[in-house]
């Protein structure tokens, strides 16, 4: 099966928080995130005390330094009476032009940005048919079902592959199919968001089709 066509990737925080090392920096402003991995490398031989400022931020929310366009917020220097960027890692640029985007600051430069933050979280359940075992998992609420199925290889099951995936419908009475490329809410999946009633996170089924070559 060929595999969906992707858009605009999304994160949840708790995905990005992992991401807090020297070469392995994002950063999220106005919900965008940004990977500053590709710069960070890229100066390794020019490296400074700004650049180590920087990765103490690395996997934080930046908003509050920066206006929405991803220009940086600035304030008066009570020195020189002039403005001066609240931020000042902001001034800090790759020396390759492979790593970045000319005459671009990093907070507006495409080449880092690689997603954004979900809209809200989603609760589901996996449940393995052959185990029974039931996988809580917190997923993005913009995220299409091949975008969970990948998500719980890579934390869960490796095998993930070798299972279908399915949904119940008509009340539980009938086991339906899943639409790869829609999202929870796409395929009739839906929360109690607008609900009264606190009611169960929706269930993705899996079927095992005793086919390890597509695991």
């Amino acid at each position: 099966m060929a595999e969906p066509v992707r858009t605009m990737r999304y994160y949840l925080m708790d995905e990005i928080v992992i991401h807090n090392k020297k070469f392995d920096c994002w950063v999220v402003i106005h919900k965008n995130v940004f990977n500053l991995t590709p710069m960070l490398k890229d100066r390794c031989d020019h490296w400074n005390r700004t650049l180590d400022y920087l990765v103490a931020h690395a996997g934080k929310d930046l908003t509050h330094l920066f206006h929405e366009n991803g220009e940086p917020r600035t304030e008066i220097s009570p020195c020189s009476g002039r403005p001066r960027v609240l931020f000042p890692p902001i001034l800090e640029v790759a020396i390759s032009e492979y790593a970045k985007t000319k005459h671009a600051m990093w907070s507006q430069d495409p080449f880092y940005h690689i997603g954004r933050i979900t809209r809200r979280p989603r609760r589901i359940r996996v449940i393995n048919a052959l185990t029974g075992h039931v996988q809580h998992m917190t997923v993005c609420d913009e995220d299409s079902i091949y975008d969970i199925q990948q998500k719980y290889k890579s934390r869960y099951n490796h095998h993930a592959g070798s299972y279908e995936w399915r949904k119940f419908s008509n009340s539980a009475k009938r086991c339906g199919l899943l639409n790869l490329n829609g999202t929870l809410d796409e395929n009739g999946l839906t929360d109690d968001e607008d609900c009264d009633v606190e009611l169960p996170p929706p269930s993705l089924w899996l079927y095992y089709t005793d086919d390890l070559t597509i695991a």
